[in-house]
């Protein structure tokens, strides 16, 4: 009777024991959470659009990005200067010689943009003694007012250097825009690229650390029992093993993590634009939800991501700035044929001849170079240029149409991966548990709950590296269409 007696009592205690390891099995491979008690004091998460917002204040190359703005408005407020006002001063006196005469001229010129036309006006006096053949330098004592144009009728009409070079430079504006909304683009991708290896790196640590946790439990356990003769000194010195492994892999992890935030510190900037660290505990919990974007009408946004790219706007200007210069080198082969228009009238006294004469003239300007071959180079140049810019174009049109169906392939593979890594994962996990029951009723050995547990482990790695593929590839998806939050620019 006090052997049956025994034996109930032993069953009773090893069936508590059992029940506790049932209900400590759920908690086992989840990932750590944080003490309620210490919610008050836990530092913000770290989310992606902080990260981003950051870069975008003072990430240096986005500011030098910003700065190529600021040149091409420089550069299309020198093209404005070829159409400033000039004035011109010019003061003559005859110090020696037979005839002694002093010439004063103040001459102003405006060039406009109306077909090359070219205002210009002035006053001018001449006193003193003049030969005859310069007679027409002498004015009335309160010297003579001209004012003319001079429009030319073919070349220099249609389009000219100034002209050219001030529609070039406005385009040249819209190119900088398109550069910085290119590296804001990259700036976005890459930002989201390295958030979540941050956040992989964080989940890698945090199971390799539950991994150690469950080793560090059964081995104080394993010494219990040795001592008592209920288990093989081996099996603890295998567990030892298992110990030493798996804080070999936890100091990986947390190698790897802090590598990840220093990549992603070069983002994660201060008001001062100095990078900042990131710590282990501003890591979220978790990913979020991976949810697909909508790529039924694929065609539709191949077409939405050609009208965004930054790239492909950028190319389109610049094949406008070839264009102005093909048409002004066509215009620079033909003739110069320019008319000018003048009149001139007298103010003041002096001579009968020069008392309030009035004058006008008109005239006529040829200019043709006969080999014209400045010109005709610069054609060439121009249109040459113009079909390397279409292919250019060509080429960069595919590109985008494949970087988006790589990113839309990308994506399913990793909703795919995600499905079947939880789905590995949660049989992993049932058969870790089933084999540390087997050891705890002596029926397996540290060796083999060690593999199972490794399988877990990495079956929980396998789905948090397809979440961040996910995102990533989300990451690259945003990019290959040219979503970049902000109005586009015509």
């Amino acid at each position: 009777m006090k052997r049956i007696a025994l034996a109930w009592i032993v069953g009773l205690l090893v069936l508590a024991w059992i029940g506790a390891a049932h209900a400590e099995r759920s908690e086992r491979f989840k990932l750590p959470r944080p003490d309620p008690s210490a919610v008050q004091d836990q530092v913000p998460v770290l989310t992606l659009e902080a990260v981003t917002e950051a870069a975008l204040l003072s990430f240096p190359g986005l500011v030098a990005a910003e700065q190529r703005k600021a040149a091409a408005d420089g550069e299309q407020l020198a093209a404005e200067g070829g159409f400033d006002t000039q004035l011109k001063l010019q003061s003559r006196w005859s110090i020696a010689g037979l005839y002694e005469n002093r010439n004063y001229d103040v001459s102003i010129e405006q060039p406009t943009g109306l077909w090359g036309t070219t205002f210009f006006g002035g006053w001018r006096r001449g006193t003193g003694n003049y030969p005859v053949y310069e007679g027409k330098s002498q004015t009335a004592d309160a010297g003579e007012v001209r004012a003319g144009v001079n429009i030319p009728l073919w070349r220099n009409g249609p389009i000219d250097r100034r002209r050219a070079s001030l529609a070039q430079a406005e385009l040249a504006q819209l190119i900088a825009g398109h550069d910085y909304d290119a590296a804001l683009l990259e700036l976005k991708r890459v930002v989201a690229q390295r958030y979540w290896d941050w956040v992989f790196a964080g989940r890698r640590r945090a199971v390799a650390r539950e991994l150690l946790t469950i080793s560090e439990r059964r081995d104080a356990g394993l010494r219990q029992r040795v001592a008592a003769g209920d288990a093989a000194a081996i099996e603890a010195t295998d567990n030892q093993r298992t110990l030493l492994e798996r804080r070999e892999r936890l100091i990986a992890a947390e190698r790897m993590l802090e590598q990840m935030a220093l990549q992603l510190a070069l983002y994660w900037r201060d008001a001062d634009g100095e990078p900042r660290i990131p710590i282990p505990e501003q890591l979220p919990e978790a990913f979020p939800e991976a949810v697909p974007p909508d790529m039924h009408d694929l065609a539709a946004l191949v077409e939405e991501a050609r009208q965004r790219r930054p790239e492909l706007r950028k190319l389109e200007q610049q094949r406008k700035q070839v264009e102005i210069e093909r048409d002004l080198a066509r215009n620079q082969q033909a003739p110069g044929i320019d008319i000018a228009l003048m009149g001139a009238q007298d103010f003041g006294t002096g001579t009968s001849k020069l008392i309030n004469r009035e004058e006008f003239y008109a005239g006529v300007t040829l200019d043709l170079p006969l080999q014209r071959r400045v010109a005709r180079g610069r054609t060439q140049t121009a249109e040459a240029n113009l079909q390397r810019l279409a292919a250019d174009i060509r080429l960069a049109a595919d590109r985008v149409a494949l970087e988006i169906r790589d990113a839309g392939s990308a994506l399913k593979a990793a909703r795919q991966r995600i499905a079947l890594a939880r789905e590995q994962r949660a049989t992993a996990r049932q058969l870790a548990e089933a084999e540390r029951d087997r050891f705890e009723l002596g029926d397996s050995t540290v060796l083999t709950v060690d593999l199972r547990e490794l399988a877990a482990g990495d079956a929980a790695l396998a789905e948090a590296e397809a979440m961040a593929t996910f995102f990533k590839a989300m990451a690259d998806y945003r990019a290959a269409l040219g979503w970049l939050d902000t109005p586009a620019r015509d």
